[in-house]
Formats: structure tokens, sequence, C-alpha cells
């Protein structure tokens, strides 16, 4: 049983937190439950967080049955990376970006029999429950003619990328332009004047003094009227050339292709090579035509899927990652990565990606280290993380950009001082560059701990 108490920030509201993180194990099967009570400054319950079904299916943390790569694995709820095969469509996508200010209940299964198998990868079962539903989501087959050789096809895709907005009251306003987000009655200031039976002249006069925003919620783009899918197949092959106990080594190669584009990507060949539990290299050759991205779906999807940016003379619109799929050149380049092991006390990751065409560059990167035992007194835990993605040109703040820190102090035997930090950025004007606090959007909570 853990235990949290302290501050935490959401949708720039502070609240006091008393929560309980049980953990239950047995045998393969594990069930995480996450129960939060947030006080506001009066002392109050967050009533958002205990008013209608889905708030109960947000207390599951996860469910998990297995590991990845056992005869069958499953788990539900929070997904910290998933990747699909060799990840040329999903690639170590994570839902949980925005937790616990959004939280998302995914699903990952895996089958791998003697002589086939498969995976299938959920973002967000209550999208699924939505009035226009939708997810982002993929699967892949593959069968094993003999034990080292392995054939994959994968499919992969999101069935609405608007999706990705935001709407607490689901009344198809986004958060971002509902004056109102957690009522479904109102949506600008003239609907609640109106709810509250004020007249349409009292209305005009307080618009033509400059008390009231004339806006109607007819002059609002309804989310539910439009729908964005992107979608991309994929073939995959693999073969394990050596495996001792300490020493692997396979290649592979694997193509894909976009549905609505009829753009393609391969790679050619890829390598990987883990020595041990301590040492993982990998590596690949990589081409692609216009219009396609290789791993689409990655760990900062949710926060490119779908977005609100300044059109330039005050008004906002939606941008999809679709149009930057569009926009996508033929590239060729390759991809090269690293993890490392050592023996549980630090683990890490780097990754880099570099896609070149003339004068054309789409860059990614990704690094982590983490410190996972008690060497240093009173760190009881120290993880840091950044992530950048298709970038023509890496700087420190992109829209793309995530960076996360999570520092533990420990005060006694057991208890914990956690400060945890999560920074993503937004071009909220559309000139593609990050410039001040507006578009810098940090998440702070300071947390205490406690296993019993």
């Amino acid at each position: 049983m853990g235990a949290v108490f302290g501050a935490v920030s959401i949708n720039g509201q502070n609240y006091q937190q008393i929560g309980l993180r049980p953990e239950i194990k047995l045998w393969k099967l594990g069930i995480g439950l996450d129960v939060h009570v947030l006080l506001d400054d009066e002392g109050k319950v967050r009533e958002e967080d205990w008013n209608d079904w889905q708030d109960y299916v947000d207390k599951v943390y996860f469910i998990r049955f297995g590991q990845k790569g056992d005869l069958f694995y499953f788990r539900y709820g929070g997904l910290e990376w998933s990747t699909l095969g060799y990840g040329t469509l999903i690639y170590g996508y994570t839902n949980m970006l925005e937790y616990p200010t959004y939280k998302r209940q995914g699903l990952e299964l895996g089958i791998n029999a003697e002589h086939w198998g498969g995976e299938f990868i959920i973002n967000d079962m209550k999208e699924l429950a939505r009035d226009k539903r939708g997810f982002m989501g993929g699967g892949r087959l593959f069968i094993k003619p003999f034990s080292r050789f392995q054939i994959g096809a994968s499919i992969a895709g999101d069935l609405n990328e608007y999706n990705g907005l935001r709407d607490s009251d689901d009344d198809g306003y986004p958060d971002e332009i509902d004056r109102y987000p957690e009522n479904d009655q109102y949506a600008t200031d003239i609907d609640y004047y109106r709810g509250k039976g004020i007249s349409d002249t009292a209305i005009n006069e307080l618009i033509a003094a400059g008390l009231l925003s004339p806006i109607e919620k007819t002059d609002l783009q309804n989310i539910r009227d439009i729908r964005s899918k992107t979608g991309f197949w994929s073939v995959d092959a693999g073969l394990l050339l050596l495996d001792f106990q300490y020493l692997k080594f396979d290649i592979y190669t694997q193509f894909a292709r976009n549905f609505q584009t009829d753009g393609w990507g391969y790679s050619a060949p890829g390598v990987r090579m883990s020595v041990g539990s301590f040492l993982e290299l990998y590596a690949d050759y990589r081409q692609q035509s216009d219009k396609f991205i290789f791993n689409y779906y990655n760990d900062t999807y949710d926060l490119q899927r779908a977005k609100y940016v300044d059109d330039g003379t005050g008004n906002l619109v939606i941008v999809t990652k679709k149009e930057q799929l569009q926009s996508a050149l033929e590239a060729k380049g390759y991809m090269a990565g690293v993890k490392l092991n050592f023996w549980n006390i630090i683990t890490g990751r780097a990754e880099y990606q570099d896609m070149k065409w003339g004068d054309i560059n789409d860059k990614s990167i990704r690094g982590e280290l983490a410190l996972n035992k008690n060497i240093i007194p009173f760190i009881t835990k120290a993880k840091a993380y950044y992530v950048q993605n298709n970038v023509e040109k890496f700087e420190w703040k992109t829209e793309s950009t995530v960076m996360s820190a999570v520092l533990g102090i420990g005060l006694s035997e057991g208890v914990s001082v956690d400060i945890k930090y999560l920074i993503t950025f937004e071009d909220k004007n559309g000139d593609g560059k990050i410039r001040g606090d507006e578009e810098t959007i940090t998440n702070v909570s300071v947390s205490t701990s406690a296993l019993f």
C-alpha cells in the first residue's frame, strides 16, 4: 500500500491531495489502484472526480497479467511504453503524459505461442464511450515458420484525431473554446445569460457596452461535426542469428504504407544485439517517400494529435498531426539507440533518428536516465526524461518536446517526499517558436509517499 499526501495543480488550480495507491500481486496478476481525494482551498472535495461512472474507472491505475513476451500478456490502464512489432507504426507510445490531469485507460495484450502470436494496443478505452466514438490503436499478427524466423503484418490508426482535444462536459466544444467546460448546457457567456432568463435586449446592451463577449455558440466549431482519420499497414520479418545465454543478435526488415496518402517507408537492414540484461544496441537504415512519417504514433503523440493554434488574426483553429504527415517529404537516413542497465542501480536509454533529403531534415532524439536504488543517502528515486520528435532543427523547446524529472527524498524508513516535474510546450500563436510563459506548460507536484 502506498499513500500520497501533498499539493497538486490541475488546470491551473491548486489542490491538496490525499490518496491511496494499493497494489495487489498474486502469481502473474497485478492490480494497481489510484484512489485520490482532492480538496480545494475551502476544503471541499473536487466533485468532477466522483460524478459519473468514468471517474470510478479512473481509479484503476493498471491491471496486469504476465510480462510482454510471455505466452499471454495483458495490461489495462496506464501504458508507459507500448510498441507494436519493430515499431514502424506505434513506437514507445504512452498515455501517461498528462497524468493525473487527464487519465486514459489503455489496453495492451499479447500472445506468443510456439508458431504464431499477436499484439494489440488501444490508447484509451473511454473514447469508445463517447458520443462520437474513436480511438488510436493497432494490432499485429505474426507466424514463426521455424523458431528463429518470424514474419508479421500490422495495422494501426486513429479513428478520430479530434479526440485529442479535451472536452470535459462532452458537448462537442473543447475546453479551450468552451467558457463553461464543466457544464454541457453552456459554451459561451451568451448561453449562460440566456439560460438565466436574461433577455436578448439586455444581452445586446451588455455587448454594446463591451461587458459581454459577442461570441455565439454558432460561431464555435463543434468537433462532433468533423472527423480526421489516419491509418497505416505494415509487414515485417526478423531472423535471430545468435541465441546464447548472455548474447543475442537478430536482424529485421519492415515496410509500411499510409492509407490516406499512399506514402511509404521501409527499414533494411535493421540489427539488434543484447548482452545479457546489461546492454542492448539497435539500429536500422530507413527510407521514406513523401507524406510518410516513421513511428507516427510515438511517445509525444497525445500532444500532437490535435491542438488549437492562433491563425495570426487572433482566431483559434484546430491543427492535427495529419497535417504534419501531409507535408512530410521524401527522405532517407538512420535510427540508432542504446539501452543500459547497471545491475538495476542505474538504467538508461538514448535514441537518435536522422532523416534527410537535400537540405530537409527530420530529426528525433530521446533520452532517459534513472537511479533505482539508495546509493546516494536520502535519495529514494531520481529519474530524468527528454524527448523531441520530428523536427528539422533541434531546439531546446518545441511542441514535440517533453521534459520530466522525479526526485524522491527519504525522510525515514518507508517515507519519501517526491518532487515531480513535467514540462511541455504549445505554440499557441502559430509562429513556429516557443516564447514566453504562456507557451510553456509546467506541472509540478510535491507529495509524500509511504509504503506500508
